[in-house]
């Protein structure tokens, strides 16, 4: 028996992509015999025909994901060296404009706040009248009690002031009060142990090598000064542990002279920021300031702005915008002059 004859579409066979153009353009009409009468061969072929049109699809699939993606990334790479070109036009704006307020800050060199120093000087008390700072309560001024012994007195002063470097006002008194529990005199500090003193002091800093300079001190006051300390500087200077600004400070509050300034990290840190000096060490800060600020200022100098330090003027991130100074202080007007166009670029946004 025949099988019926089975005339296939022209057009379909066209858009296959798998017929050549002659095949597409010419007509044909194929017999088809009945899927029971097909040879495997003919199965095999078939089969094979699916695989390599699937096949193809995928790959052309797979062309336009990779392109795509590529097409992706290259956008990206475009949008980045657009957005970093414009940060870098920013950055060179503001290093601009920072630089020609820098100009501003100074006059033949010298700084805005050096030149009016007395009118900082003023506003800085203004603030440190409205601001409590720990230096206020805890501070070498607080271990200079008048319901003790004189001689008692000045060996609490020189002892605050050898815990107070490197370490905070409150960790120094926490500790001052410990001591005068267990009981601070010189007799005290010889007798006691080691690692008891080393407990007393702990959190102070560097607590184990200041309870060996404690014991040194005492014994040197006990040998030489009958228990009592150096009365001029440059003895009280050569103490273990005792540096320049120590001396002054102890000198000032036990001794009641003012033989120089006392500079510790923070008045070096704004003396500079200020532009009063421009040194590298407390020390150098020290010199600098004695050879132009009045000798009336110098024994208030240090307490006026170490707690101007602890309230606005802090290491990082200084209250610029609630300082009276801001319009002197080369920092503080390159600020507040940041902040400004920092906003206005807000407020275009």
């Amino acid at each position: 028996m025949t099988t019926p004859i089975v005339t296939r579409n022209r057009s379909s066979i066209i858009s296959s992509p798998y017929f050549s153009t002659s095949t597409k353009l010419t007509t044909v009409t194929t017999t088809i015999k009945d899927k029971n009468d097909e040879t495997p061969k003919k199965i095999i072929k078939r089969e094979q025909i699916k695989i390599e049109y699937e096949e193809k699809e995928e790959e052309l699939e797979e062309k336009g994901d990779k392109k795509r993606q590529r097409n992706k990334k290259e956008k990206k790479i475009k949008n980045d060296i657009k957005k970093e070109e414009e940060e870098e036009k920013e950055e060179e704006e503001e290093e601009k404009v920072i630089e020609d307020i820098k100009i501003k800050t100074h006059i033949n060199g010298i700084s805005l706040a050096k030149i009016h120093w007395k009118e900082v000087w003023d506003k800085i008390k203004i603030m440190r009248s409205e601001n409590l700072a720990p230096v206020d309560t805890l501070g070498a001024e607080s271990f200079n009690q008048d319901n003790i012994e004189p001689i008692e007195k000045r060996f609490h002063i020189l002892v605050g002031c050898l815990l107070s470097s490197q370490t905070k006002d409150a960790i120094t008194h926490a500790a001052v009060v410990r001591l005068k529990e267990y009981g601070l005199t010189v007799d005290k500090m010889l007798t006691i142990d080691t690692n008891e003193l080393e407990t007393l002091l702990y959190p102070v800093g560097f607590y184990k090598r200041k309870a060996i300079y404690l014991k040194k001190i005492a014994e040197i006051l006990k040998n030489k000064y009958n228990g009592d300390i150096p009365p001029t500087f440059k003895e009280i200077e050569q103490l273990p542990g005792i540096g320049p600004k120590m001396t002054n400070l102890i000198v000032q509050i036990a001794w009641g002279r003012v033989e120089g300034i006392a500079v510790d990290v923070h008045m070096h840190r704004i003396s500079n920021r200020l532009g009063w000096v421009k040194t590298k060490t407390p020390e150098e800060t020290m010199k600098d300031l004695e050879s132009w600020l009045p000798k009336e200022n110098w024994a208030t100098v240090n307490h006026l702005l170490v707690g101007f330090g602890q309230t606005i003027c802090s290491p990082v991130n200084p209250k610029c915008s609630n300082c009276l100074v801001n319009n002197l202080c080369p920092v503080g007007i390159i600020e507040m002059n940041s902040s400004k166009k920092k906003i206005k670029k807000k407020i275009k946004k």
